[in-house]
């Protein structure tokens, strides 16, 4: 989902010339029959039964046409936050595609989520919105940024961060469906804190799994690019919630508690001494 870390994996697994991709999210693609406006701004959810007949054709031509990395490779890589909310859609117009989840400790997704909309420029914005906005301490009225969710019109007077929370709860619930429509083979996840702290092992493992070839110098790019994450609003760390929004959160984890443990991640405890470890359920 948006800001747990898609960019820097995306950019990762481009470095494979196995791998043709675009050169930045595919928004254009999905929203070419599929945009919100067309469903009376109901939210960036596409169902299988939304499948039109010839959309893979125009999907396959939309990629190769725009293929920014070794467009002479036979398979295609492609990041769109936005598509936890499309699995059974997009599992329905390539059913023998690989679909690799990017799980991140709650906290800090919603940390991440809650200084993109508090960005000072906008600049994560993804609609301007038909219904007025009136977020507290928020000084766009049409502006919504990541995610639209089916919920967007109720939470239009809401603060930013029960916005970050009902984005969150939607998105992590679509990617554990997801896992009962995609075939186990095709269905990959990883941590974010473990691309961060062991990214030799994991990206490794990673690769043995989409079948792809790696050698040193796709390891040292891997280490750059770490090092040098594109999109971030700052260095790339864990439990940056504790630092940054601490107050806006904590009450907000005990309402996930259960669904963040499907996504890989126990929260115990209460008050300060809440603690959010992973459980290695995948």
């Amino acid at each position: 989902m948006p800001r747990s870390g898609t960019t820097t994996l995306f950019h990762m697994l481009r470095e494979s010339n196995q791998f043709a991709a675009l050169a930045t999210e595919g928004h254009d693609l999905w929203r070419s029959f599929h945009h919100p406006r067309w469903s009376g701004w109901n939210s960036d959810i596409v169902t299988r039964q939304d499948t039109l007949p010839w959309e893979r054709r125009f999907a396959c031509a939309f990629m190769r046409a725009r293929a920014a990395y070794h467009p002479t490779a036979a398979r295609f890589v492609e990041k769109t936050p936005e598509n936890s909310l499309r699995i059974a859609y997009l599992h329905c117009m390539f059913p023998d595609a690989t679909f690799v989840v990017l799980q991140r400790n709650p906290g800090d997704v919603l940390n991440s989520l809650i200084n993109g909309w508090r960005h000072p420029e906008g600049r994560f914005r993804s609609y301007f919105t038909p219904k007025r906005l009136n977020i507290p301490d928020y000084p766009w009225s049409h502006q919504w940024c990541f995610a639209l969710i089916p919920d967007w019109r109720n939470l239009s007077h809401s603060t930013i961060p029960e916005i970050a929370l009902a984005q969150w709860i939607a998105m992590s619930e679509h990617l554990v469906a997801g896992r009962k429509i995609v075939n186990q083979d095709n269905w990959i996840e990883i941590s974010f804190e473990a691309l961060i702290e062991n990214s030799d092992e994991t990206m490794n493992a990673l690769c043995q799994r989409l079948n792809i070839p790696h050698d040193t110098m796709l390891n040292t790019r891997w280490k750059e690019i770490l090092g040098a994450p594109k999109n971030s609003l700052s260095k790339p760390g864990i439990d940056k919630w504790r630092r940054e929004n601490e107050p806006d959160i904590l009450p907000l984890l005990p309402k996930i508690k259960a669904l963040a443990a499907k996504c890989g991640y126990d929260i115990s405890g209460d008050g300060n001494g809440v603690k959010i470890m992973a459980n290695n359920r995948s």
